[in-house]
């Protein structure tokens, strides 16, 4: 049998491992889980807010049995309240699994979606791209492990942004490596994400300190116990360097193509050519990030505009950090093209150079 069909098949087998023990880990928990049985609605009744705005509210009945403890196997009655837009509530089906605390339900049992959707993600890579596709979890994997590690140095008193940037170039290097291997082409990427991202943040503080923040409204972060100013160049930071990451490989890889099929290209064919893909990728990837930061506050604007917020209001008041996210991001993919085309050039060598 073909090793690649013996490798998927090992591979899917380890999923479905993975998948069935996490349904029924439930001994693995000190809280009370609760498998649910069936689900009565007991009262439905509609409720207006102050705009005259109608929402759907129930009160339920929950009958399930409990899987680990000591009262494993007793059967459970609660009753709970849950509202049509699950604001504040969650909705249960039967099967679910349920933490119980002081006789109320604490909250749903993830893990089993969590690595459910793993799974699949590692099935799609591996069948796209093979050993290299599984060698991009294990990379979040060890860049998680990092980001994990640096907040916990962060609660001991380090500076946050100093952590940022040493974990930016673990996360650089060990993504890169991973993903491309250790050669010319990962060394031109690594070195046009290194000057990118130095330059980004030079700029990025330039203009912060020019502006004095003016402009930026902190309302999404303002339950911090921090000054926001000294988190806001580290969050601009991480949030570029996926975006970065990907131009600088792009470009890499391109040009290291172009000479691998005509090594006496000529420089100047050679940047028009890279000025093209430069501005393939630019449009699509700055889209990327406006549409990655849209959808990260799309529930709290739709949220505000069905509570009688106008458009410009909610952008003033909510997404003006976002939006400043986006526009650094954006600056960040922009200086990238030419730093890897130049990057590139000079370590990729051709017959003419």
């Amino acid at each position: 049998m073909n090793k690649k069909i013996i490798s998927f098949i090992f591979i899917v087998i380890i999923s479905i491992v993975a998948v069935i023990f996490t349904y029924n880990n439930d001994f693995m928990y000190k809280d009370t889980i609760m498998k649910i049985t069936n689900i009565k609605t007991i009262k439905e009744d509609v409720n207006y807010n102050t705009l005259g705005i109608k929402e759907k509210h129930y009160d339920k009945e929950l009958t399930g049995i409990i899987v680990n403890g000591k009262n494993k196997g007793s059967k459970k009655t609660i009753k709970y309240e849950e509202t049509y837009s699950s604001i504040v509530t969650d909705k249960y089906r039967v099967n679910d699994k349920v933490f119980i605390k002081n006789g109320n339900i604490e909250d749903l049992k993830r893990d089993y979606y969590v690595v459910s959707l793993i799974v699949i993600s590692m099935i799609f890579l591996y069948l796209i791209g093979k050993f290299r596709g599984l060698l991009a979890i294990i990379s979040a994997i060890f860049n998680t492990i990092i980001f994990y590690f640096g907040i916990s140095l962060y609660s001991r008193g380090v500076n946050l942004l100093f952590l940022v940037l040493i974990e930016s170039i673990m996360f650089t290097i060990i993504s890169i490596y991973l993903s491309c291997g250790r050669n010319e082409k990962s060394k031109s990427t690594i070195i046009s994400v290194f000057i990118s991202v130095l330059i980004l943040l030079i700029m990025s503080f330039i203009i912060i300190k020019s502006t004095n923040y003016k402009g930026i409204n902190f309302n999404e972060i303002s339950f911090l116990t921090i000054p926001p100013e000294a988190v806001i160049l580290p969050e601009f930071l991480i949030g570029s360097l996926g975006a970065i990451m990907d131009v600088a490989i792009t470009m890499s890889s391109s040009i290291s193509e172009l000479i691998e099929k005509d090594n006496k290209i000529k420089y100047e064919a050679l940047k028009k050519s890279s000025k093209e893909i430069g501005k393939d990728i630019m449009s699509t990837m700055i889209n990327v990030l406006f549409f990655t930061y849209l959808s990260s506050g799309l529930p709290r604007f739709v949220l505000a505009l069905r509570n009688g917020y106008s458009l410009s209001n909610y952008i003033t008041d909510n997404f003006s950090l976002e939006l400043s996210r986006f526009l650094i991001g954006s600056i960040g993919i922009v200086i990238t093209i030419p730093i890897a085309f130049y990057v590139s050039c000079k370590i990729f060598k051709r017959g003419d150079a």
